[in-house]
């Protein structure tokens, strides 16, 4: 996978669009799970991004600052798929085929992704007015498409 710009990011991950987030988990494997994909902010000087997830949701809210994840950007469809989350395990990811892991990340993400944003969490907070929890990220890379 090759390291692209943080505008091209942009571009292939425009805001608004789903993308899947993916955390590591304790069997060595990924969690993954559909987050609404929220904004961009401050592309130039410090690049961070926003997400949601449901309050409620099984995999991501107990997310701590500094922790790594990725966010993966296949199509939108695919990505909606991931809805209810899913959990696998360092096995799993070996035998299933659809998801791939690079030593680049601290997660796998699912093929055919456009993009994969490598991030650390630096904030999170209940949105009053929806029953989501809106996380902020600093980006440590920003990742093209996979070479295969």
């Amino acid at each position: 996978m090759n390291t692209i710009s943080i505008l091209d990011a942009f571009g292939n991950a425009p805001p608004r669009s789903p993308c899947v987030l993916c955390v590591p988990n304790p069997l060595g494997g990924t969690d993954m799970i559909l987050a609404e994909w929220f904004s961009w902010l401050n592309i130039k000087r410090n690049p961070m991004l926003s997400f949601s997830l449901l309050r409620d949701a099984p995999f991501g809210r107990d997310l701590r600052e500094g922790e790594p994840f990725v966010l993966a950007f296949p199509p939108e469809n695919l990505a909606r798929g991931y809805k209810q989350g899913l959990r696998l395990s360092a096995e799993d990811l070996e035998k299933k085929p659809g998801f791939l892991k690079l030593d680049a990340l601290p997660a796998a993400i699912p093929k055919g992704s456009a993009v994969a944003l490598s991030c650390t969490l630096a904030g999170a907070y209940n949105y009053p007015f929806k029953k989501v929890r809106i996380f902020n990220c600093n980006l440590e890379d920003a990742l093209g498409e996979p070479e295969e």
